[in-house]
């Protein structure tokens, strides 16, 4: 990538991006971003400008911008980073859309170890994958598409993300609090201070009611001799 833009750089996936861009890029003249202050005519020149794009706006809004956009974006490389991924390509033709997703909430995890990149296969090349790689300081996670991406994030994040809340909610009645006890409502906590939108979205994942028939099954079935 030679003239990337960053669209909605004030936001935490945004700002991320941008500083990994800016501590990467030979040039900081050569990063181009916009955000809502922005107008219209702004973002266009700055997509006239781009052969990369990041777009990091929130979820909900990201066919519609790429939609508003499209006439713009021939030529361009789009790089979503939506926690779902099949609704775009539904929603989404005739532009080079390609994921990426940051499997990490880049405030609240400083341990590089703990820092992967989702990507699909057939969508990033070597050289571009080194570059997300250097820009994001992760190790890179590869999905066969968007199905396999959502069946996984049903379980690793919608499936997670309740399943902690609810268990938290319930260990917060107790009077005693446990090792495992606290780290659980940690992470609970650590969900809790996110973006109730976003993690609400995260909830719609149409694999969701598969992944919890699967929980039933498991808890209904538990046989702790499994697991020693």
């Amino acid at each position: 990538m030679k003239n990337p833009l960053v669209v909605g750089y004030k936001g935490e996936i945004g700002s991320f991006i941008l500083n990994g861009l800016l501590r990467v890029m030979p040039k900081a003249l050569d990063i181009w971003c916009v955000d809502v202050n922005e107008t219209q005519e702004e973002v266009e020149q700055r997509i006239g400008k781009a052969d990369v794009v990041f777009l990091c706006i929130p979820m909900h809004k990201t066919v519609d911008w790429i939609l508003k956009n499209k006439e713009l974006l021939y030529g361009t490389t789009v790089i979503e980073q939506c926690s779902l991924k099949e609704w775009v390509y539904e929603g989404v033709n005739g532009v080079d859309v390609r994921s990426m997703h940051i499997l990490f909430r880049p405030s609240q995890t400083p341990n590089l170890d703990d820092r992967s990149v989702g990507l699909f296969r057939g969508q990033f090349d070597e050289e571009m994958a080194d570059q997300i790689t250097g820009i994001t300081q992760s190790k890179i996670v590869w999905y066969e598409n968007a199905m396999d991406h959502d069946k996984e994030m049903a379980i690793q994040q919608a499936l997670a993300h309740r399943t902690l809340l609810t268990v938290g909610k319930m260990l917060r009645r107790c009077h005693g609090s446990t090792y495992i006890s606290k780290k659980v409502l940690e992470l609970e906590a650590r969900i809790r201070s996110g973006n109730k939108g976003l993690y609400g979205l995260i909830q719609s994942n149409k694999y969701l009611p598969e992944a919890m028939g699967e929980l039933d099954r498991e808890i209904k079935g538990f046989d702790v001799g499994e697991y020693w």
